[in-house]
């Protein structure tokens, strides 16, 4: 108990020194931030564990801070799709609430959905098919304005929702080509270990559900609260890449690695003005060569891919912002409104006759 004692008095004058720069983005009257853990069959254990142990951390710092600061605690809890109460993965029983009748999704500040347990790409998309109330309830989710955090293979359940096409995600790196392959819309950003795209937040590897909940603290409790969270879990609070852990060897369906390279670079620059000749350059091969690599691994070429990729993203911008048509041209990479509509309607998977219903636009 001395111990304890002492330690608490150590973190107090921490977060004393601290509380004048303590920023709160609570969206709650009572102080309270409501997370959502949904657990489901063959969700990885440790996604639905290890976020209760960061958030009973923040709650411990939060509740010694200086008088006169703004109180706030984090309420995190499982809930469950399917109507079952106890919901048993791999052995271990969870006490979920039913999202349908228990609560209301209106209550959640985030849903938190772990990954999915699996061995290989088959298994993957077989327990990913059996997800249909999971994905249901995304969607159904989706519709309010609340944040949505999926992690690792998780992701790729987000994305058959369709709801991350031109956006930008990530995924545990060694599932990079899978995603790639199956959701060929999504702006994948593998390397990164946190990417957020408006309120949709994804995460990489395992481990990066410790990072994920360490973002949810500093988004609604500020940055101080987090690195001094992380500090006291041991962690790095700081890491933001996947590339220190990526092992070239076992990455499964590994594509050509000039044309990964192409990918990430293109991805970062869909509202610029590009060449191939700057492209060439920085994959360190000639302009043929790439475009011959390009057209071999992507059944099209980089400009091509590029077109594609922007009116994703047009499409997510017209659905999710209200951004004037003009705004949303330059950033997809275009300055004239009437060459982008005429890519659009080339490229859209919906007509430009449902867009213009939909969105009032004149093209």
């Amino acid at each position: 108990m001395k111990k304890q004692y002492h330690w608490l008095n150590r973190q107090k004058k921490v977060l004393n020194g601290q509380a004048g720069q303590m920023t709160m983005k609570l969206t709650t009257k009572d102080g309270i931030i409501r997370i959502g853990i949904l657990v489901y069959p063959g969700c990885l254990r440790s996604g639905a564990v290890l976020p209760l142990d960061v958030f009973t951390i923040a709650n411990t710092l939060a509740g010694i801070r200086p008088a006169g600061s703004k109180p706030v605690q984090f309420e995190a809890f499982w809930v469950s799709a399917r109507g079952d109460i106890m919901q048993e993965v791999s052995g271990l029983h969870f006490q979920a609430r039913d999202i349908y009748t228990q609560m209301h999704t209106q209550e959640l500040d985030a849903l938190m959905v772990p990954g999915v347990d699996h061995k290989d790409n088959q298994q993957l998309d077989d327990l990913l098919n059996a997800l249909a109330p999971e994905q249901a309830l995304m969607e159904s989710y989706l519709q309010q304005d609340r944040l949505l955090i999926s992690s690792c293979s998780s992701t790729s359940l987000l994305a058959r929702t369709g709801k991350l096409d031109g956006r930008r995600a990530t995924t545990s790196w060694w599932l990079s080509a899978y995603f790639r392959k199956n959701f060929p819309q999504v702006l994948l950003e593998a390397d990164e270990l946190i990417v957020q795209d408006g309120k949709l937040v994804s995460s990489g590897g395992v481990t990066s559900y410790i990072d994920l909940s360490l973002w949810l603290v500093g988004h609604f409790a500020g940055e101080e609260l987090r690195q001094m969270t992380a500090k006291i879990l041991v962690v790095d609070a700081n890491r933001n890449s996947q590339a220190p852990y990526v092992a070239k060897a076992i990455m499964q369906d590994q594509g050509h690695a000039v044309i990964e390279r192409a990918r990430r670079w293109l991805n970062k620059r869909l509202d610029q003005h590009w060449t191939m000749a700057d492209l060439a350059s920085y994959c360190n091969v000639s302009q043929r060569t790439l475009l011959r690599r390009f057209q071999e691994s992507m059944k099209l070429s980089p400009t091509h891919y590029v077109q594609q990729l922007r009116v994703e993203r047009a499409k997510a911008l017209l659905e999710t912002t209200r951004l004037s048509l003009e705004d949303i041209t330059a950033r997809c990479g275009y300055e004239d409104v009437s060459s982008f509509s005429k890519i659009f309607k080339q490229w859209a998977q919906v007509t430009p006759k449902d867009y213009r219903r939909r969105f009032g636009l004149r093209f």
